[in-house]
Formats: structure tokens, C-alpha cells, sequence
């Protein structure tokens, strides 16, 4: 059975894991790429192709669409339910919970 060391490192690593994964410049950049090749497709840069590209790719990128919103308190209790009851898991549980968004 891991020690409680280890356990309480593991969920540290998860919590910096979770605020280091970066979301936002991916699909800012297969927007990008879908506008650029749209409009190469398209065979111009004027007003009409870009109208319809803009359309094509918010589409199929799926930008505008609004994220479910994350059950943070099931994430909490479901973080606390899986450890021991100790202050070092609830604290990284806690922080888990503070930085949900």
C-alpha cells in the first residue's frame, strides 16, 4: 500500500497538472489554420469568402459553444472521499476545489 507521502504528492501533481494544461491557444490555433485554408480554398481574400469562412470554421471549431459547467463540489467530495481523513489531503483537496472553474 503507497505511503501517505506518496499519496499526498500524487494529488499536488495533479493539482498543478490541471493548472498548467494550457486550452485556449489550441483552439485558437486550429481556428486559425481552418480560416487560413478556407480563404486559400475559397481563392480570395475579399468580404463574401470571408463571411463564409468565418461561418464555416466557428462551426466545425466549435467556437462560440458554451463548456458545462465542472461539478467543483463533486470534484471536492469525490477528492476527500478516495484518501484518509488527514489535514494534508483535505488542504489539497481544498486548493483543488479553490481553483475550479
Amino acid at each position: 500500500m503507497p505511503s501517505r507521502r506518496m499519496i499526498i504528492l500524487a494529488l499536488f501533481g495533479l493539482v498543478f497538472a490541471f493548472n498548467l494544461t494550457p486550452d485556449a491557444p489550441a483552439k485558437a490555433e486550429t481556428l486559425m489554420q481552418c480560416m487560413t485554408k478556407c480563404i486559400q480554398h475559397e481563392g480570395g481574400n475579399d468580404a463574401t469568402n470571408k463571411a463564409t469562412c468565418k461561418s464555416r470554421c466557428a462551426a466545425s471549431t466549435g467556437v462560440g459553444k458554451a463548456a458545462k459547467p465542472r461539478d467543483c463540489m463533486g470534484e471536492f467530495k469525490a477528492c476527500k472521499k478516495g484518501q484518509k481523513s488527514s489535514s494534508a489531503v483535505y488542504k489539497a483537496c481544498k486548493q483543488k476545489l479553490m481553483s475550479c472553474k
